[in-house]
């Protein structure tokens, strides 16, 4: 008995004494390179946007998780391949250039706040959204763990559905997709053309999403170039023709209620610039009205409150 104990006691810290020397992973660092090589070996693909200088939360997940024996070892069991996207502060940490880049990749995945840690494959799909450190290594790789399982699975389904022919397929592939976040299906361009290409009447509708997805792209685009062109535009006649362009822009009858939002909260900032309140305030309800139920709407409910208060205070 005694043999027993010494032997497992000494295999148990032959373990921990291996996984505390364990090489701390290697991060990539260029997002392109990452999903190449995620590509080729058939691997997943763990992309943290981080804000190491800056962010008080990136830095404890990097320190206290990221950088921890216990992930170096799962990123190691699981063949991660690991993407850094950092977006310092300090001068000259960075080009222009490659910030710029890094900026367009942090708004295709819809990233909004750091840290956010993706899981995708290597044709950039993603199946998993983190965000936030959580209080432990263990805690964090348990998150790791499902969505690894919830990939293994939606395989599993792939594969079993390509088996299948015409609406059966179809289904069957619409079904696995289903195991994807809402938020990050649309992603999943190519499993979306394989249902297209089995459902040509677009019974499960995908074709009708792929054609909005498309024209968000385009506009998300246009209202990227329109915030360009009127960056430091914020008084007089100029603050006056900023408004005339977003109202023309407004106009346009195909427009998508989160652009028209938008759209809507530049003009109110505008006139909150001119300290215009009430046509701010119009134009905050017209931005709320404009996308109902969505996240984004409900988040201007408390600048429309406080604008109320303004106006009662002035009054």
């Amino acid at each position: 008995m005694n043999t027993f104990f010494h032997i497992a006691g000494t295999a148990s810290l032959s373990l921990a004494v291996a996984s505390a020397t364990l090489a701390a992973p290697v991060w990539e660092i260029d997002f392109n390179k990452g999903l190449e090589t995620a590509r080729d070996g058939n691997r997943t693909v763990m992309v943290e946007f981080t804000g190491s200088d800056w962010c008080p939360p990136c830095k404890y997940l990097r320190s206290t998780i990221l950088d921890s024996p216990e992930f170096a070892n799962y990123a190691e069991k699981n063949k991660l391949v690991l993407v850094e996207l950092d977006f310092p502060r300090t001068p000259g940490k960075i080009s222009k250039e490659l910030m710029k880049e890094r900026e367009g990749i942090m708004r295709r995945y819809g990233v909004t706040g750091f840290p956010t840690v993706m899981l995708m494959d290597g044709t950039g799909a993603p199946y998993a959204r983190i965000v936030g450190p959580t209080k432990t290594a263990p805690e964090y790789l348990e998150k790791l763990t499902k969505a690894q399982d919830l990939k293994n699975s939606l395989n599993g389904e792939i594969a079993a559905a390509r088996k299948l022919s015409g609406s059966e397929r179809a289904a069957a592939l619409a079904k696995a997709l289903e195991k994807v976040p809402a938020e990050l299906q649309g992603y999943h361009k190519e499993l979306i053309a394989e249902i297209m290409a089995s459902d040509p009447e677009d019974r499960f509708g995908f074709g009708k999403k792929e054609k909005e997805a498309r024209l968000m792209a385009q506009q998300s685009e246009m209202l990227e170039q329109f915030y360009l062109s009127q960056r430091g535009k914020i008084r007089g006649e100029e603050l006056r023709k900023s408004r005339e362009e977003a109202e023309k822009i407004l106009s346009s009858p195909d427009l998508l209620p989160p652009i028209r939002l938008k759209l809507n909260k530049f003009i109110s900032d505008s006139y909150a610039l001119e300290r215009n309140y009430p046509k701010s305030l119009e134009y905050l309800k017209s931005a709320r009205d404009s996308d109902p139920g969505s996240k984004e709407s409900a988040r201007l409910q408390p600048w429309i409150e406080n604008m109320e208060k303004i106006i009662a205070g002035e009054k």
